[in-house]
């Protein structure tokens, strides 16, 4: 129930009439006369088709459908109306975010004049900001930090559990850096084997989405000579170029180094900015894209480009909406897979020999 709904114990003033209680999330705020403290429950996932049955009001004030929109740890404004009789239950008439921890740590995570954050100075911004909207959680959550480090030397110590933790990592994780360059390897020579090393090369080459360090667009420069742009939205220490080393490689090789563009692949923003790019591009590919895996596929489709996939988490929570042809909801990995290839009668899917989530869906035209 916890990954569909958001708990929050709310404050109440009641010195404004014109339109109605007005609730903040709050943690700082003593509570005075005026004030009374009730329970408040966010249920996501509720579909477009019912939200003015709900009465939830205006756009801006949509119920969340997905995670994302209710963030951890905001500041939370609403307007609520008294219970009926003989009920406890608050209507929420409207709602609005006032304060965001994420929002104001990307601001203060952004490089220069580029889209893309800095991934280490993002999370240190994101604590910093949650902790000034709840001061009481600093202590605790430090604790928690210490008390799980502790745990997992013990268990280090315990060549069974040491055993169980590969298992979990193996199944959950993306794996270590080994595992991540063997992957790449991989499907860098399959991708040349399948589409063949001039079709990829074409025009302004591979678009390797949420590629991260490069370690796939590193491959496919050694493999084959191939162009390709690296979109992923955190910036790297070393800014537009490779890690010294993967750059060296290249250069060694003569190979074209990959372009790093810093921005976050979805169907909106990067859409409208980039659609040059897109179209230009002699394929989209995605190896454990993560949340942007759909829309890869969807940009794909709706430009007739050649794509492959490789998928891995499913995150139910963010997308809660997505359906089989059945009804069902789709939560698990092997549904995603089936969810994906049911977007069009011309995906095919291949098994990739390497450890972890290694199925490939693809389109070759």
């Amino acid at each position: 129930m916890g990954k569909n709904l958001a708990f929050a114990d709310l404050l109440i003033d009641e010195s404004d009439n014109n339109y109605g209680p007005l609730v903040s999330t709050s943690t700082s705020t003593s509570e005075s006369p005026k004030e009374r403290k009730i329970e408040l429950i966010f249920q996501r996932g509720i579909p477009e088709a019912v939200w003015d049955d709900v009465n939830i009001g205006p756009t801006r004030n949509q119920f969340p459908t997905k995670k994302v929109l209710l963030p951890y740890g905001a500041l939370v404004f609403a307007d609520v109306c008294e219970p009926a009789k003989n009920t406890k239950m608050y209507r929420v008439i409207s709602w609005e975010i006032l304060k965001n921890p994420k929002e104001e740590a990307i601001v203060a995570a952004k490089e220069g004049l580029v889209d893309g954050v800095s991934c280490s100075v993002y999370l240190k911004a994101r604590g910093d900001e949650f902790y000034k909207l709840n001061p009481g959680m600093k202590g605790k959550e430090s604790k928690k930090i210490i008390k799980s480090t502790e745990n997992n030397k013990n268990n280090n110590n315990n060549n069974n559990d040491t055993k169980k933790s590969d298992q979990i990592e193996d199944q959950f994780s993306h794996g270590t850096n080994k595992a991540k360059g063997m992957r790449a390897t991989i499907f860098a020579s399959w991708l040349i084997e399948t589409y063949g090393r001039h079709k990829l090369a074409t025009d302004k080459g591979v678009l390797d989405v949420a590629g991260g360090k490069g370690k796939l667009s590193i491959q496919l420069a050694l493999q084959g000579k191939i162009q390709s742009t690296i979109i992923d939205p955190l910036v790297r220490k070393h800014g537009e170029k490779l890690d010294p080393i993967g750059a060296k490689r290249i250069r060694k090789a003569q190979a074209p180094h990959p372009t790093l563009l810093s921005k976050e692949f979805n169907q909106t923003t990067f859409l409208s900015e980039c659609e040059n790019l897109i179209k230009e591009s002699s394929i989209l590919v995605g190896l454990h894209p993560d949340e942007p895996t759909e829309d890869i596929l969807d940009i794909a489709l709706k430009y007739d480009k050649n794509c492959a996939i490789v998928p891995c988490c499913v995150f139910p929570c963010f997308f809660p909406l997505r359906t089989l042809a059945d009804g069902r909801f789709v939560r698990t990995y092997d549904e995603f897979l089936e969810y994906l290839l049911l977007k069009d009668d011309r995906l095919r899917k291949h098994t990739l020999p390497f450890q972890g989530r290694n199925t490939v869906i693809y389109l070759h035209e």
